[in-house]
């Protein structure tokens, strides 16, 4: 009975057994037919969308040109913050004042080199401004928009002169108005080359819209814009709402493409936005850094930048030669207060920002048609100048009128000067200058000048004995260089001169740094140097974790006792994000007052589980101030005016300080703290 069906299983199997192999023969004469085409249309649409490139012929330079650009780098520092240079598009004959030649962008990149100049990487840039060492003398090469000339023109450039470049991308355009804007496909291209880094300037707000009444135009991330259908300005809720809305797209496209996040931002048209607060605090907590074209006072990538993390940039044009470009790098290549100024003409400004083209007029050697002179040296390179003295010598003063001024801390928000007459000395200060106090001198035509500049303090000396104080509340902000000025009145016979000029680094160390002035010594959790932009009494995580701590000095501050730290937590603007400040770091009894937009917890203890001291539910917030106070047996907290004010026993133990942040989303903006400052305290 069993053999019948054991044969229909049988002949069954072997039915099935030739439907699949008919079954796997169709699919894979399928898979062999459409093979070909799927390949044939992929290296049609990359052909389409990726543009032929150009070889540039590399530039002809004569021996005198090659010493002459030699020269101008053997003057300068072989280790000096970088300078960065910003271009929008390459392509020859284009007439366009903004697009340079690929002829005159090659000949430029062989005078930088030439000269000493290496180009830096997005890494090594952001390596830099979170305190690592001074890179060697270098430019960073930045093109605005992401337009075609980069890969067709520019990618080989590059590459025979081995640099490397940063493209800010609008990230709605790549791909639009082809071939103006670059491809998706170029741009992957380009970044497999290790040539090129990307970075963001908007998803879609790199227009100009109506911004007034009268038909006012403006960028569309710095103004709201005017409704003509309610004659009024957008709301600022609105405007908020659609800034950050832009930002995070931007981002998504920029990891959808697998580009990574972007670090760096670059302002469309260098404008800054009139709600300076929310997009500025929106940028430091998205990047690093930021970029503008245009600045009141110079932004160099110095010390003094990083407060508001916002660097200037030196724009290139079209009429803009390889030697007008060489020179205008080395004078925002940073140097030092030591020597001569006046053996470097080529270094001096005038009033108005241009060259001075020479010393004469500041030694009485040239002739002046005007009655006041005037001479900053070199506002860019000495921007960061702290801990220095200058001094000076003025003669052929009249008795009758004419002056000689010495400034210090020139291009920071506090520059200071000594004004002296055949008679009279004055402390001047502030825009346009202000006398701040003056003395008499011994009637004579000849008078020396020295100021000393140090940190909180600057100090004017006159013939020695004749002395002017004045505190710098600047901070970080108040660095700056040195300029002079000559004035010989209204019926002067003759021009007063400089006799002579002379800067120095002063001995020994400059006056101690307080621990948000600046990077040096902040810690992450691991013992690497802190993912945070730290400067004048600010502490900026930036980075893709989820996490940041910054910890000041772990190993020398182990016995710090009875200090008070204070702070303003910002950016608590979402749900998802806290920020903790942590005093008597790594002791037994350390304390963490954790905060978020309406929550308070105060934790006790090191490692990973403290105990709960106290969690209470708070008025919602933004922003937050903190006050801890280390008694030696009691830790005193405040948050606001009145807020929270508790108290928690303490065992009397040493330590440290450390901020940290979380956000629970790589996509939201870090938190951040500002008015840092540590007061009192002792070693125990």
């Amino acid at each position: 009975m069993d053999r019948p069906v054991t044969g229909r299983r049988s002949r069954l199997t072997a039915r099935l057994r030739r439907g699949g192999v008919r079954t796997a023969l169709a699919a894979l004469t399928a898979l062999v037919l459409t093979v070909p085409f799927v390949v044939a249309w992929r290296v049609y649409v990359d052909q389409r969308n990726v543009s032929r490139q150009v070889s540039v012929p590399a530039a002809r330079v004569d021996a005198a040109t090659t010493a002459r650009w030699k020269a101008v780098g053997a003057g300068l520092p072989e280790r000096a913050a970088p300078v960065i240079l910003t271009y929008h598009d390459l392509k020859p004959h284009s007439g366009s004042r903004y697009i340079v030649d690929p002829a005159v962008f090659e000949r430029q990149l062989s005078a930088l080199r030439t000269a000493g100049y290496r180009t830096l990487t997005t890494d090594e840039f952001v390596a830099y401004l979170l305190g690592g060492p001074v890179p060697p003398r270098s430019v960073m090469l930045t093109f605005d928009d992401g337009t075609h000339g980069l890969w067709t023109y520019g990618d080989r450039i590059l590459a025979r002169h081995r640099m490397n470049a940063v493209s800010f991308l609008i990230t709605g355009r790549v791909g639009r108005h082809r071939p103006y804007y670059l491809s998706w496909q170029e741009i992957a291209r380009m970044a497999r080359s290790g040539r090129w880094d990307f970075e963001d300037h908007t998803h879609d707000l790199h227009s100009r819209t109506r911004i007034g009444p009268h038909g006012e135009l403006g960028s569309l991330l710095a103004h709201r814009r005017f409704l003509g259908s309610t004659g009024q300005l957008e709301s600022t809720e609105h405007y908020q709402r659609r800034v950050r809305a832009d930002f995070t797209r931007s981002r998504q496209e920029f990891a959808r493409h697998g580009l990574g996040q972007p670090r760096l931002f670059a302002y469309p048209f260098s404008s800054l936005p009139e709600n300076r607060r929310y997009v500025r605090d929106l940028i430091k907590r998205f990047f690093a850094g930021a970029f503008t074209d245009k600045s009141g006072h110079p932004e160099p990538v110095a010390h003094r930048s990083a407060v508001g993390q916002e660097y200037q940039r030196l724009e290139v044009f079209a009429d803009t030669t390889a030697d007008t470009l060489l020179s205008r790098v080395a004078a925002r290549t940073q140097v030092s207060p030591s020597g001569d100024p006046l053996r470097h003409p080529e270094r001096w400004t005038g009033a108005d920002w241009r060259p001075l083209g020479s010393t004469d007029v500041l030694t009485g050697k040239g002739s002046v048609s005007d009655r006041y002179v005037y001479g900053a040296y070199a506002p860019y390179g000495a921007a960061d100048w702290d801990h220095y003295t200058v001094k000076a010598g003025v003669t052929d003063l009249s008795e009758r009128n004419g002056s000689g001024t010495v400034f210090a801390r020139v291009g920071g928000v506090s520059p200071v000067g000594v004004r002296v007459s055949y008679h009279t000395a004055q402390l001047v200060g502030g825009t346009p200058d202000r006398v701040l106090a003056e003395q008499a001198l011994p009637p004579g035509p000849s008078h020396e000048v020295r100021l000393t500049v140090d940190g909180a303090r600057t100090e004017a000396v006159v013939d020695g004995r004749h002395r002017f104080t004045v505190p710098n509340s600047s901070g970080v902000r108040g660095t700056g260089g040195i300029a002079l000025a000559l004035s010989r009145g209204e019926t002067g016979p003759s021009w007063p001169a400089f006799a002579h000029v002379e800067t120095a680094p002063l001995p020994g160390p400059p006056a101690a740094a307080r621990p948000f002035d600046g990077p040096a010594g902040w810690t992450d959790g691991d013992g690497h140097r802190a993912r945070a932009v730290i400067g004048a009494g600010g502490v900026q995580p930036i980075g893709s974790r989820g996490w940041s701590l910054a910890t000041y000095r772990p190993g020398s501050t182990a016995r710090w006792s009875g200090y008070t730290l204070s702070t303003r937590l910002t950016g608590l603007s979402e749900e998802g994000l806290h920020s903790s400040v942590m005093v008597r770091r790594g002791a037994p009894d350390q304390l963490t007052v954790r905060l978020s937009r309406g929550w308070i917890t105060l934790l006790a203890g090191p490692g990973a589980h403290p105990r709960t001291v106290l969690s209470r539910k708070l008025p919602e917030a933004a922003e937050r101030d903190v006050r801890v106070t280390l008694g030696a047996r009691r830790t005193d907290v405040t948050v606001g005016a009145g807020l929270v004010h508790t108290s928690v026993p303490a065992a009397g133990g040493t330590g440290g300080i450390a901020l940290g942040v979380y956000r629970r989303s790589p996509d939201q903006p870090w938190p951040g703290f500002e008015e840092c400052a540590v007061g009192g305290g002792r070693t125990a």
